[in-house]
């Protein structure tokens, strides 16, 4: 029995031994290391923790903000209700004088009267943009544009927001 012991001590001892010599080595190894080189590290790490502290703060800032919206609406009575969008752009549905128009194709003619068996004045590209002129005839706009004025396929235009 006492055999057994000596050499449970023994095994022992020596995973100790061995632990402690990688302890000692790994102790030595960080030491040969500048310290100023352990010193820009643990800077940046603190950057790092910085970094997402204010992080943290920003979007707590943002929930409070948007709480005290929230109670805001709720105090004029405007919580749950959707609010009205206006656009200088549009009157009841029809483009307002001035409003910005684009073609919704590639290339949108521009006629000379409203209809599509007149003259073209010229083909405006996807990228054309065109400004109303306050008039409308058989489903087409009167518009003014850099490459002339003239009527476009009402359809075939968008009103640009």
């Amino acid at each position: 029995m006492t055999l057994s012991i000596n050499k449970n001590l023994s095994k022992i001892s020596k995973s100790l031994s061995s632990k402690a010599l990688t302890s000692l080595a790994l102790l030595s190894v960080l030491a040969s290391f500048p310290l100023s080189a352990n010193a820009g590290f643990l800077d940046s790490i603190r950057d790092v923790q910085n970094t997402i502290s204010s992080i943290g703060q920003t979007a707590n800032t943002i929930r409070g903000s948007k709480q005290a919206v929230d109670d805001l609406s709720e105090e004029v009575g405007l919580k749950g209700q959707s609010v009205p969008q206006t656009t200088a752009n549009t009157t009841a549905g029809q483009p307002a004088t001035g409003a910005v128009l684009q073609g919704k194709l590639n290339s949108t003619t521009l006629y000379s009267q409203p209809n599509k068996s007149s003259a073209s004045v010229a083909i405006l590209s996807g990228q054309d943009i065109m400004i109303y002129m306050g008039s409308e005839q058989n489903n087409f706009y009167y518009v003014q544009s850099d490459k002339g004025e003239g009527w476009v396929s009402k359809p075939l235009v968008a009103v640009q927001y």
